[in-house]
């Protein structure tokens, strides 16, 4: 009997916790697809100039500030590893900024294709 109450309470929670289904509006897929096609075109841009030089900045701390060894810190050798390196760094933020891109723009064709065939 108790086990019988457990699944009634879990089914009637799920029962009230589902979220409503509804299908968008056109509108609402031109706004998406707006705003994935922004994103098409600011992804590249965002990881040359944003998270580029940001994951160099913290390829650079590591590799000098933060060696487990205290005596390999501040050390010449991973400066120069480091900075050997950043262009490395530099393009694989590019490369994750092309897949974004390239999410984005399949997100944009799904959207496109949602509208006439609604949903």
């Amino acid at each position: 009997m108790n086990k019988l109450i457990r699944i009634f309470i879990t089914v009637i929670l799920f029962l009230t916790l589902a979220t409503p289904s509804f299908a968008y509006t056109t509108a609402h897929h031109f706004v998406n697809m707006g705003r994935d096609i922004l994103n098409v075109i600011s992804s590249p841009f965002k990881a040359i100039f944003l998270n580029g030089p940001k994951n160099v900045k913290k390829m650079y701390k590591y590799e000098v500030y933060e060696r487990e060894k205290p005596e390999k810190r501040n050390v010449f050798r991973y400066k120069l590893f480091a900075i050997i390196s950043a262009p490395a760094v530099e393009m694989k933020a590019l490369i994750d900024g092309i897949v974004d891109s390239c999410t984005y723009t399949g997100k944009f064709c799904k959207e496109f294709l949602s509208i006439p065939f609604s949903d």
